[in-house]
């Protein structure tokens, strides 16, 4: 598979209530999936299963002050003969300094063992985690996966073990947390 399919038969098809109810919909996104915004789909279904208003702002994607994020793990390690792969959590904030407002729920496709992964980032992990593209300036969390130990070691402690859980996540879940971020 890869991170679209994935997207689809794991987040979309279960729990969004157009696709979960008609099969010619979900045969035509398995089909052609092109045709749709698989990222926004994804958002709006997330809200579904959260309980929470998918507003689409300029600085979350939530009611709740939270945003969606999809990234995905490169399949090539970083370097040949490594066990580390290279991945990257995209707009974060924008060139004119325009960061998200909370949390993050990304959802992050493991291209290595072609699986979905699910991390609820808190902001007073991850604004410390931005790096800027050189020319366009705008903000992006890049991050390792090691295939030899499975995972995104910065962002373990963040791991949540499904959609549904990610989604259903409190927004400041994080305050668990807060001693190891501040």
């Amino acid at each position: 598979m890869n991170k679209t399919q994935r997207l689809l038969e794991e987040c979309i098809f279960p729990y969004h209530p157009e696709f979960k109810r008609s099969l010619s919909l979900r045969r035509f996104a398995t089909r052609s999936p092109k045709m749709f915004y698989i990222e926004g789909i994804v958002e709006q279904t997330m809200a579904i299963v959260g309980g929470y208003e998918f507003i689409d702002g300029a600085h979350c994607d939530f009611s709740d002050g939270t945003d969606c994020k999809t990234a995905s793990i490169r399949t090539k390690p970083g370097r040949e003969g490594s066990q580390s792969h290279v991945g990257e959590i995209s707009n974060v904030e924008t060139a004119g300094g325009g960061e998200k407002s909370g949390a993050l729920r990304c959802v992050i496709y493991c291209a290595p063992r072609d699986r979905l992964d699910y991390y609820l980032l808190p902001k007073s992990f991850w604004e410390e985690q931005i790096t800027y593209h050189p020319s366009s300036g705008i903000g992006k969390i890049v991050f390792s996966y090691h295939r030899g130990h499975d995972w995104v070691n910065k962002f373990e402690p963040f791991r949540l073990e499904s959609f549904q859980e990610l989604a259903r996540a409190p927004h400041n879940l994080h305050n668990r947390w807060r001693h190891l971020f501040g």
